[in-house]
């Protein structure tokens, strides 16, 4: 194949059949920009960006590492995703932290483990009593379910002053 032919190739023709090559161009040029957006998308969608996976997980400490949350940012609305919140104490002692903000409006509890000694509803959120080990540690495991759409912001507070501020999005 010539350089000539080449170029005929891609000029418009009326016979045999009516084309118009430089809008033929334009359209495959939009459909490699289409293959590359839906292989960018995939490849995020692996990675934790509409849920679970490395693009999601966070885990954030307070000031004074008395207070540390594991979760994921992004959530599926009707997917259950894990929350994990570690406490640090005196030994053997009753930890109390509060879980605040307006995410009880997108997400339900559906598991905590272990249950806490005591609960208490506390403004827009709850309050929990939880027994500390023999270093002082505990840990608190949250069984989220998403049910809303949108940013939901969260506070998770002790009553010595450790807190931790975040957001979370629910996908529809």
């Amino acid at each position: 194949m010539t350089d000539q032919d080449e170029q005929d190739d891609h000029r418009s023709r009326q016979f045999p059949v009516r084309e118009d090559m430089v809008f033929q161009h334009k359209v495959w040029r939009f459909e490699r920009v289409g293959w590359y957006v839906l292989v960018l998308l995939v490849v995020l969608t692996l990675l934790g960006l509409f849920s679970r996976g490395p693009l999601s997980d966070r885990k954030l400490y307070s000031s004074d590492g008395s207070l540390g949350v594991e979760y994921q940012a992004f959530h599926r609305n009707g997917s259950a995703n894990a929350m994990t919140i570690r406490l640090k104490g005196q030994p053997n002692a009753v930890l109390e932290v509060e879980l605040g903000g307006d995410w009880l409006e997108g997400f339900e509890v559906q598991a905590l483990q272990p249950p806490p000694m005591r609960s208490a509803g506390a403004g827009q959120g709850m309050t929990l009593w939880v027994q500390a080990d023999e270093r002082g540690q505990a840990s608190l495991y949250l069984s989220l379910l998403g049910e809303g759409f949108g940013t939901y912001h969260s506070r998770i507070a002790t009553p010595g002053g450790a807190t931790v501020s975040f957001n979370q999005f629910i996908f529809p």
